[in-house]
């Protein structure tokens, strides 16, 4: 196993019990930001050629 992928086995071992811990808030988290976000006003098209 190349030096990366241990080291990246490594951090994914360290963070599993996080990532089992907030796996559900995140979808959750994502749709309620978008509940609550708030509309930008449209921009206008910019000058009509003539």
């Amino acid at each position: 196993m190349s030096v990366q992928k241990s080291e990246a086995e490594r951090a994914r071992a360290k963070a599993a019990p996080l990532a089992r811990h907030y796996r559900a808030i995140g979808p959750a988290a994502i749709v309620a930001a978008l509940i609550c976000a708030r509309k930008k006003p449209a921009k206008p098209a910019g000058p009509k050629a003539a």
